[in-house]
């Protein structure tokens, strides 16, 4: 459990959480959530962290993170210097995040992906990863992650990517 900003905190998802209300504006992502994260998480495709307040299983808001790769040539020449040009890159996938709608506009979008960043930093710690990897779902989305150094994927509209390396002033790294 981290605590991202006062009153909340982010855990692991679990069956005691009421994911019911959430609604993040949209349908896709506030459906994941609902239907689709516990089978993820129980079939071991990606784990879910969700915002909650203290003593209160209500989620505010959510990420998903699992492993993937990256081709070679999706990224730019200066990520990939001395790296062999016929493997494939190993590489962390944000898969979701979302706010409810009740709150946003608060910073919690960027506190989340703070708290994702720093999780994925101690897994880097201990398994070889290069890149951090999302999907934007939308124009918006791909603002957001934009403004937080993210940069697009060669070829791929709406995925981009950070380097693992331009993530370490952002505090200890969080267990997996």
């Amino acid at each position: 459990m981290t605590k991202v900003v006062p009153g909340r905190t982010v855990e692991r998802l679990a069956k005691s959480h009421d994911r019911s209300e959430f609604d993040c504006g949209n349908p896709v992502l506030s459906d994941w959530l609902k239907g689709q994260a516990g089978q993820f998480e129980e079939r071991g495709l990606s784990r879910t962290y969700v915002l909650v307040g203290p003593g209160h299983p209500r989620v505010w808001g959510y990420y998903s993170i699992s492993s993937c790769q990256v081709r070679y040539e999706d990224l730019p020449p200066q990520n990939t210097k001395r790296l062999p040009r016929r493997a494939s890159i190993p590489a962390a996938l944000i898969g979701k995040l979302a706010v409810d709608r009740s709150l946003q506009g608060q910073g919690l979008g960027g506190a989340l992906l703070v708290d994702a960043l720093r999780r994925i930093r101690g897994l880097a710690d201990v398994i070889g990863m290069r890149v951090i990897i999302v999907d934007a779902i939308d124009a918006e989305a791909e603002a957001f992650y934009r403004r937080h150094g993210f940069e697009p994927i060669i070829e791929h509209p709406g995925r981009l990517f950070l380097s693992i390396r331009s993530v370490q002033g952002l505090g200890e790294p969080l267990p997996g």
